[in-house]
């Protein structure tokens, strides 16, 4: 399984990439929303995008923003990674397939594994 991490604080993609690895699952961390958009653009094969919302310059929303222009948000498995509050009705109306709260917890993580485990 792989899984891309976009999340600008490096403590938890730290945190979460060392615990996926050691469960055995590949985890590609980038903490910039538009080196996101361009490698969910020109990498299709990740099983879980885990995308956090509130980054600097170039946020999730962004990120939701441009991939819903290129009309290929629906077709990939992005989970919201947020301890934002955010309307959950709005981000599920962009296609995402769910939501993480930040403090992590490694059952919720665990879970969506399994949930979109090829």
């Amino acid at each position: 399984m792989k899984i891309l991490l976009i999340d600008d604080n490096k403590e938890i993609t730290e945190v979460v990439s060392y615990f996926l690895e050691n469960i055995g699952i590949s985890c590609t961390v980038l903490q910039d929303g538009k080196e996101g958009v361009e490698m969910i653009k020109n990498h299709n094969d990740y099983d879980l995008i885990l995308l956090d919302i509130a980054m600097p310059y170039f946020s999730g929303f962004d990120v939701l923003d441009e991939l819903k222009k290129e009309d290929i948000i629906k077709s990939r498995n992005i989970m919201i990674f947020t301890a934002s509050t955010v309307d959950e009705k709005k981000i599920y109306a962009y296609g995402v397939k769910g939501l993480i709260r930040k403090p992590i917890s490694i059952d919720d993580l665990q879970e969506a594994v399994e949930r979109f485990k090829p």
